[in-house]
């Protein structure tokens, strides 16, 4: 059959945002996180409105491949096993949490975090955004300030007011 555009649509979004991978199986066995390593957290603990500015801002900038709502950023800042959403361009959504971490909003780990959780996909899809590639996206940021990357600082900082 065909689909309506929203059917369309709901299975491009569902596209872009993977499913958690299983764990790995040895001998029958699921196989378990070492014990002692502590959980992914950006220290974070924003209001309603705090996550609808950073909802807004992220929609704005359209800095993912697909509009995100409240759920996706709280899955992404509660650092959630296994989501993952892709990006549009590196440079600013590393401005977006380099915003968020000039405002005290966020830890300084907020790099590693990104890495280690794999939870934003490059832009084709086929690999995570590294702590190295967002180092050098926002190097490239500071260097060539452009009207988005100081439209999501400006977004960023109405927060905390």
């Amino acid at each position: 059959g065909s689909f309506s555009p929203e059917e369309s649509r709901e299975l491009i979004r569902m596209y872009d945002r993977s499913e958690p991978e299983p764990l790995p199986v040895t001998d029958g066995l699921r196989t378990e996180e070492p014990t002692g390593v502590p959980p992914l957290s950006f220290g974070c603990n924003f209001s309603r409105e705090q996550m609808a500015g950073i909802v807004s801002c992220a929609n704005t900038y359209h800095l993912f491949s697909v509009s995100v709502r409240s759920e996706d950023m709280e899955a992404l800042f509660t650092c959630k096993e296994g989501f993952r959403i892709r990006v549009n361009n590196n440079r600013h959504v590393a401005v977006l949490f380099d915003a968020l971490l000039e405002n005290t909003l966020i830890q300084p780990y907020w790099q590693s975090v990104l890495d280690k959780g794999h939870f934003l996909l490059s832009k084709d899809g086929k690999r995570y955004v590294t702590a190295s590639s967002l180092s050098t996206a926002l190097s490239a940021a500071r260097i060539h300030m452009t009207s988005i990357s100081y439209g999501i600082r400006k977004a960023i900082k109405k927060l905390k007011e």
